[in-house]
């Protein structure tokens, strides 16, 4: 348990997006909640200072945000991720049960019909139903007036600026009221889906340009001197994986390392400024008093307005710390994005939650927040 000195303790959180790989983010979402409720009722509970996502990340942390606490939003997650699972008949073959989602998704987008107008179509699907769904499972009004930054990203068709969209003031960026076309932005990924109308601009998904906002989250946090900051990442995207044996698994490994090496690379940054920081406050104790002239001094200030973070960066795909590279399962390889059906969903929300669990339990001990453990059950 943290003494009443101790550090005040913020968590921040990054959701990528990968389509039905997302079930992973539900399971892992869970996992951290879970152990946040654990870390209260010992009496030590850390601040959810952030949560950033962009396409269907942004789906999940709506989820979060928009609850009214975190019971309630491990409710609205597991509700959504029942609702986006295709429940084929158990007969099908594997391959029929993933492809379904080609023909629809109940409650997340469905063909166009209008093929007389196919000339002038800039997308194959609509996504309208998702709106429904997001009305169902999201509480539009907490996310507006949660303490808890909430930051989507989507790409300006026209001006290819990607921007933000936060319930609160991140820098220079005025908050905006979040409403159910902003998720449907972040998300609008093309050819397959349409952009979306905000205002007079038009937006597509913000993972064309940045697939884990890392900065958002960075930006959100407090920059306080007491304050412990934690960045959880919940990667979607393997890094390590073996060689590939087809052209198939060259187009699969080339997606996971585009996708996903962004995101290492913004961590590595991270991680520098972290080392600048440390190492300009080392530096100033060393300086006797009164030898710090005004102009040195202002920049010893700015410097620490940067923000001390730990990162944890967690493979959901099962790859840890401590883990021999196996190959993929069959499920998450070049057409896993579309892989919605019920075994593949079950399988994928378990296994976030396992490797969460398991990598964040030994964070929150070596905090005081919690004992290392060993997870007891899935989700």
């Amino acid at each position: 348990m943290l003494s009443d000195g101790a550090r005040r303790i913020e968590i921040g959180v990054v959701l990528q997006g990968g389509g039905a790989l997302g079930a992973y983010e539900c399971g892992g979402m869970s996992a951290l909640l879970e152990l946040m409720d654990e870390a209260e009722f010992a009496g030590c509970c850390p601040t959810l200072r952030a949560v950033s996502g962009v396409s269907i990340g942004a789906i999940n942390a709506a989820c979060v945000v928009g609850a009214k606490d975190r019971k309630d939003a491990r409710r609205r997650l597991s509700d959504l991720w029942d609702d986006l699972t295709l429940n084929a008949p158990d007969f099908w073959p594997k391959e029929a049960q993933r492809d379904l989602s080609l023909f629809g998704l109940p409650g997340f987008y469905l063909p166009r019909f209008d093929l007389v107008g196919f000339g002038t179509w800039t997308s194959y699907y609509s996504t309208r139903p998702l709106l429904r769904t997001l009305e169902r499972h999201v509480d539009f009004a907490a996310i507006n007036s949660s303490e808890t930054c909430f930051v989507v990203t989507a790409v300006d068709v026209e001006s290819g600026e990607l921007k933000r969209f936060s319930n609160r003031r991140i820098g220079s960026d005025e908050p905006c009221r979040i409403t159910p076309s902003h998720i449907l932005a972040s998300g609008s990924l093309p050819p397959q889906f349409p952009w979306t109308e905000i205002g007079d601009r038009y937006y597509w998904d913000g993972g064309l340009v940045d697939n884990a906002p890392l900065g958002d989250a960075i930006d959100a946090f407090s920059s306080d001197s007491d304050v412990e900051r934690v960045l959880v990442v919940l990667n979607l995207y393997p890094l390590r994986a073996r060689k590939p044996r087809t052209l198939a698994d060259v187009e699969d490994r080339m997606h996971e390392l585009s996708f996903g090496n962004h995101m290492r690379q913004d961590r590595r940054a991270a991680e520098r400024i972290n080392d600048l920081v440390e190492t300009i406050e080392r530096l100033a104790e060393r300086v006797p008093p009164g030898q710090i002239d005004a102009d040195l001094q202002r920049r010893i200030d700015r410097a620490r307005l940067c923000k001390l973070i730990r990162i944890v960066d967690i493979d959901v795909q099962g790859v840890t710390a401590g883990e021999a590279v196996d190959d993929q399962h069959a499920s998450d390889g070049q057409f896993g994005l579309r892989d919605f059906s019920r075994e593949t969903v079950r399988r994928r929300r378990a296994e976030g939650y396992r490797v969460a669990r398991m990598s964040l339990s030994p964070i929150f001990a070596s905090l005081g927040l919690a004992q290392s453990d060993t997870p007891q059950s899935t989700h």
